[in-house]
């Protein structure tokens, strides 16, 4: 009878083994955790402090403001100043619409009829009559020539200023306009304007909170319970997002009594709080559960969550931080307080996952496997798995997230603990075979018996066998750096795309690669403007009225350019004639269709009529200094890209004084100008801190410039994919009905781009932690990306898909901003962890092979020096 030799296997570094049981509270091993030795206290700790967080913060709300877009100081905010205080006049905030179904014409009908005039007037002193209205101007009162009445008589418009900042002109417009608009005799009023609309958009956007909640609640609650295994598991994100939501909300409520802060700050740092909750809770748990599929105790699991999972953790916090940070160098208050929310929701989510939810864990103990809805459905796969394993199938689940069909790792409550076989096919502690070569632990398959099998380290037995890192088996066969000698790193459905990937980079990754460029091609036609309120359904009364003052009222003070000349005194005949010369070079400017000033209406570079009564509006309003202004109207709508670029090319002209230039395409003008000269300065910003940050957390310079360069790819071809949408009107059936104006809106790309791309640099703090953990424990590149991908990419993905669906109920808001910010963040993040990181990621890191780990001396790590990391 032949007797065969059992080959000794090829020396390599195997990774330590994780501490045996109890090590982590005996006197013998490190202490545990801080959070976990004092669970009850900071259990305690942290629900005081979300109560006390609660009662800071319940009021926040009643202090939010819906405006904040225009940087303070402005030039076009110093003019609106100008005209109010002087002349009375300015942009005003509300806006009645009244038509009559009567014919117009001169014989007296249509607003101009006894009945129309009369019903008229009383709705004016209705209006004026309010504390919170300042002055108040109609067609009926303002007389001819001032375009507050339509060109076919039917439709006329009153106009009011109201008293004090954003936020108290919304409670007026709130409170005054049930009682003004309506049917008054033959006149039907609506109510438009920029506080109307605030107001609207207000009661519109809370509409949309509640049936978003309604259509992403159940989707998301099962898709939790889905990925997390059982009830307790999945309440521990929810916990970690209500301990930073109301963190943040505190911290807001604190800030609105030294700055302006938006209420949009309030509803995007929510949904980043759940977001970085999930994503967080998700990590950490699946690492836990890992270790205690290996054998450690509690303690010793938890010890090793947080110094492998909760370091990547704390990185991707800093990531987010600093992408959300880069907000506050632009001088508009809605951008600055969305950056002081974003920093401090993400301090308050790393702080919840890495203190809190440890404690819970610990408290939790084996009760955190309690009650899995999914049970039924998880533990035949969980259960089939170990039988194939113990066949000696070399795709045998070993405590893999793939054993159970969760992320998080062995089925809940199973008794497969460390995925370990019967005694005749036991495994030692850290995945090794045993004398029989059982499947261990690990990522590892059998022992290295006579016939071949495949050993712990990936290493085959018998002659020509080559290990998973490439080094040469026991008969000293030949080194293998190919994708095949690594078949065994990924057995996960994503592992699996990660070696059919990496075995074609160029295949896969330049096809990626054009189709990222390709979504991007659009966002080079992008043309930035401001929401007006189109933001609204066209079926809004605010929306109504904007349609009729574009349409119908091309002349009215309310979408005109005005330009203050607060130093020039029209009293003295020598500055009289200086307004003169002034006023030709202005309406000579391409794209000024008229110009009305106190020496009369100039078009096209001459005097067209000299003054008339309504020219008076254009003196001040009672001695003192004097000044005088001018209203400019353009072609085209108001808000425009178009009108922004003509108020530039207005200022340019020389005037006779010192000149401040206001309206709405002002306002335009200023917001894009304020982002575009900040703007190098953030992405700096953004790209500096992601490249230390990842460079800190990989030590690996490669690593982190290919991070900077694939995430940017992701978000440009975002940015295309929502100018294609929203700017050129495609694809509506799929996003649902929105007004089309041509234009985007300037905010949207930049709080896309923060928090997208503190997101998907999230998800790369998650893959590239485990890759090079895989890559410093022995694996080859082919290696280390598979089982990298492997082990974090059904995080992640799940992360995304429970994240999309949040955004993709926020995408059915009737308000376009909102719904296109949900189907930015959507895309980004569906984008970003399946195409980018599913594809492209192994593809270029393939290509890079051994220059991914390359890194100067002064950038290595005790780990890199030492040897492999402990797991």
């Amino acid at each position: 009878m032949p007797t065969t030799t059992k080959p000794s296997p090829a020396p390599n570094p195997a990774p330590e083994p994780s501490p045996p049981p109890g090590r982590g509270d005996g006197p013998d091993g490190p202490p545990a955790p801080f959070a976990v030795r004092h669970r009850h206290l900071v259990s305690v700790v942290a629900l005081l402090l979300m109560a006390l967080s609660g009662l800071i913060g319940r009021d926040v709300a009643d202090r939010l403001s819906s405006g904040g877009i225009v940087p303070p100081g402005a030039e076009s905010m110093r003019a609106e100043e100008v005209l109010r205080d002087r002349f009375g006049a300015g942009r005003p905030e509300m806006v009645l619409l009244v038509r009559t179904d009567a014919v117009g014409g001169p014989g007296g009908r249509g607003i101009g009829a006894p009945a129309a005039v009369a019903a008229g007037r009383a709705v004016e002193r209705r209006l004026a009559a309010d504390p919170g209205v300042e002055r108040v101007l109609s067609t009926w009162s303002a007389g001819q020539g001032t375009g507050l009445r339509s060109r076919d008589g039917r439709s006329g418009l009153v106009l009011a200023w109201l008293r004090g900042g954003d936020h108290e002109r919304g409670k007026t417009a709130e409170r005054v306009v049930p009682g003004v608009t309506g049917r008054f005799g033959p006149l039907e009023v609506t109510a438009g304007g920029e506080a109307p609309t605030r107001v609207e958009v207000a009661r519109q956007a809370s509409r949309d909170a509640r049936l978003s909640e309604l259509v992403a609640l159940p989707v998301t609650v099962t898709l939790l319970l889905l990925v997390f295994g059982s009830l307790p598991a999945a309440g521990l994100p929810v916990l970690v997002g209500v301990f930073a939501a109301l963190g943040t909300t505190a911290l807001l409520r604190g800030l609105t009594g030294l700055t302006e802060v938006s209420v949009y700050a309030l509803n995007i740092g929510t949904a980043l709080a759940f977001a970085l909750a999930i994503d967080y809770s998700l990590f950490l748990v699946s690492r836990y559960r890992e270790e205690r599929a290996r054998g450690a105790e509690d303690s010793a699991a938890l010890r090793t969550a947080l110094r492998t999972a909760g370091r990547a953790v704390a990185f991707s916090a800093g990531t987010v931080a600093c992408s959300m940070a880069a907000l506050l160098v632009f001088p508009h208050p809605l951008l600055r307080s969305l950056g002081f929310a974003g920093v401090a929701v993400t301090v308050m989510a790393a702080v919840g996952s890495l203190v809190v939810l440890p404690a819970v864990l610990a408290l939790l103990g084996d009760r955190l496997d309690r009650l899995d809805v999914f049970a039924r459905w998880r533990r035949p796969r969980a259960a089939a798995a170990r039988s194939t394993e113990a066949a000696g199938c070399p795709d045998a689940a070993e405590g893999r997230p793939e054993a159970d069909g969760s992320a998080t790792g062995a089925a809940p409550g199973e008794a497969s603990g460390t995925a370990r076989a019967g005694a005749s096919d036991a495994a030692d502690g850290t995945g090794r075979a045993g004398a029989t070569g059982a499947a261990g632990g690990t990522d590892r398959t059998g022992g290295s018996g006579a016939s071949g099998a495949t050993s712990g380290t990936g290493r085959t037995g018998g002659t020509g066998a080559t290990d998973g890192t490439g080094r040469a088996g026991a008969s000293g066969a030949p080194r293998g750096t190919g994708v095949a000698g690594s078949a065994a790193a990924g057995r996960g459905g994503w592992g699996r795309i990660a070696l059919a990937v990496m075995r074609r980079p160029l295949a896969t990754g330049v096809p990626v690669a054009c189709l990222l460029v390709l979504l991007t091609v659009p966002f080079a036609d992008v043309r930035f403007a401001m929401s007006d309120d189109r933001v609204l359904p066209a079926s809004s009364a605010a929306g109504g009225v904007g349609a009729a003052l574009r349409e119908d009222f091309p002349g009215s003070p309310v979408g005109a350019t005005t330009i203050a000349l607060p130093g020039l005194d029209t009293r003295v005949p020598a500055r009289a004639a200086e307004l003169d010369r002034y006023a030709r070079r202005v309406s000579a400017v391409d794209g000024v269709t008229r110009v009305d000033t106190a020496t009369g209406t100039y078009a096209r570079g001459r005097l067209v009529t000299g003054p008339s009564p309504s020219s008076a509006r254009f003196l001040p309003r009672r001695s003192g200094p004097g000044g005088t202004y001018l209203s400019v109207a353009m072609a085209g709508e108001p808000g425009g890209p178009a009108g922004a670029d003509r108020v530039g090319a207005i200022r340019a002209v020389p005037a006779p004084s010192p000149a401040r230039v206001g309206g709405f395409d002002a306002r335009v003008a200023d917001v894009r100008g304020a982002i575009g000269d900040r703007l190098p300065l953030a992405l700096t910003l953004v790209g500096v801190s992601m490249v230390v940050l990842v460079l800190g957390l990989t030590r690996r310079p490669v690593l982190a410039l290919k991070a900077l360069v694939l995430n940017t790819l992701s978000l440009c071809a975002t940015f295309g994919a929502l100018v294609f949408v929203f700017q050129q009107g495609h694809l509506k059936w799929l996003v649902g009905d929105f007004v089309t104006t041509g234009s985007l809106d300037v905010q949207i790309p930049v709080v896309t781009f923060c928090v997208a791309f503190g997101l998907s640099m999230d998800y790369e703090c998650m893959l590239l932690s485990r890759m090079v953990e895989e890559h410093r424990a022995g694996a080859d590149t082919v290696t280390a990306v598979a089982r990298g991908l492997d082990r974090t990419a059904r995080l992640f993905t799940w992360s995304a898909a429970i994240l999309a669906v949040v955004m993709v109920a926020l995408a059915t808001s009737g308000l376009v901003f909102l719904k296109a910010v949900g189907v930015g963040l959507a895309l980004a993040a569906v984008l970003d962890a399946t195409v980018v990181r599913g594809l492209l990621v192994p593809a270029v890191m393939r290509l890079a092979g051994r220059a991914n780990w390359w890194a100067p001396a002064w950038l290595r790590g005790k780990e890199d020096r030492t040897g492999p990391l402990v797991r």
